[in-house]
């Protein structure tokens, strides 16, 4: 009977030994890459936004064929199965954003308020509004970890910055850097309507009040403004109370005045791979500045009410999109000297706080 004690306390004590080393601490390190620790939360993050691109890889790979139905984890992503490629990918995040990261220590640079107010801005809106909160706090990311995931991956785009931005190591003349600004973006006030569910006497209705305000404008009679306003059925009321409220919130922020554009209703408009593509860019682009003009679309599908503007009549355009345009210049040339030094990245795995994650379990909010 003692012998049968002892025997009985021995596997308690086992069991309780077992059951205290299988725990997972809070802010236990998953991954550590150049001497910077990434807790689970963080690598569920990762892994979250590798799903999210697999899946995204699978529907441009499938097309025409891809449907709601589609199962990912029967899919392959070159020839890894949809799962293995998706664990791999979360590992090469946190090996970038761990690479950026000493990058910019050893280069002694840091994000600037602005940048840092930039990243913060992006992960708020896109977790209340875009609806990413949905989808990474069910799967046990917090906010505070998603903030932080943002946070360092501005990394990325200090980088370039340091590397191709005014005053950097390999900085673009800021004549090509206009040249690119001219010649893939304009500026437009566009009034553009697409149809829907219009009948045809309501289709020519709308024609016949495009053709009046293009009339107006012609002829000096009413600004762009006014055209706008009534198009919108905007009172003068409302705009005046909308001017105050933007007034009391300048007021009220001590934040420098930033460079606004000369006129608030234009739009800018780019060529094929612009990231601003416009549909109709080449025909507007070819227009006079001031010129006023209708456009139909293809296929008979609405009418653009077009007044061409000078995108080299304000600075405010040259300034806002400085490092946009210098992405477009040298983004090849910076992502495949980048890809060199990924591959000498080495990620510190613990598989005991990275193996409980199983991208099958990932939860897909549901918004019915």
């Amino acid at each position: 009977m003692k012998l049968m004690k002892k025997i009985v306390a021995a596997v308690i004590v086992l069991i309780l030994a077992l059951s205290i080393t299988g725990c997972h601490k809070k802010n236990e390190i998953a991954v550590t890459v150049n001497g910077f620790e990434y807790t689970s939360a963080y690598y569920m993050c990762a892994l979250i936004n590798a799903y999210r691109e697999g899946q995204s890889e699978v529907q441009t790979a499938l097309g025409d064929k891809f449907t709601s139905d589609t199962d990912y984890f029967k899919q392959k992503i070159g020839d890894k199965k949809f799962d293995a490629w998706v664990k791999d990918r979360a590992i090469d995040i946190l090996e970038e954003i761990g690479t950026y990261q000493k990058l910019c220590k050893d280069a002694k640079i840091e994000l600037s308020d602005e940048q840092m107010n930039e990243a913060q801005n992006m992960a708020y809106y896109t977790w209340y509004y875009y609806g990413y909160g949905q989808m990474f706090e069910p799967n046990g990311v917090s906010w505070n970890t998603y903030l932080q995931f943002n946070v360092d991956s501005a990394y990325a785009n200090l980088y370039f910055e340091h590397l191709y931005g005014e005053k950097g190591e390999k900085e673009i003349p800021a004549a090509d850097v206009e040249a690119k600004l001219y010649k893939d973006f304009i500026i437009a006030d566009l009034i553009d309507v697409t149809f829907s569910s219009e009948k045809d006497t309501e289709k020519a209705e709308i024609k016949t009040k495009l053709d009046g305000y293009l009339k107006d404008l012609k002829e000096g009679k009413k600004t762009f403004e006014e055209v706008y306003n009534d198009y919108n059925d905007i009172k003068p009321e409302e705009e005046k109370e909308e001017e105050k409220e933007e007034a009391d919130k300048e007021e009220s922020t001590e934040e420098k005045e930033e460079l606004k554009p000369i006129d608030e209703y234009a739009q800018i408009l780019g060529a094929k791979d612009s990231g601003y593509d416009h549909d109709y860019f080449d025909e507007i682009s070819k227009m006079a500045t001031n010129e006023v003009k209708i456009i139909e679309k293809k296929e008979k599908a609405g009418y653009i009410l077009v007044v061409k503007k000078d995108i080299k009549a304000d600075p405010y355009y040259r300034e806002n999109m400085d490092i946009t345009i210098r992405h477009l210049l040298k983004d090849d040339e910076f992502n495949k000297d980048m890809d060199k030094i990924f591959k000498t990245a080495k990620a510190d795995v613990n598989s005991f706080a990275v193996d409980r994650f199983k991208v099958k379990k990932i939860k897909e909010p549901s918004y019915q």
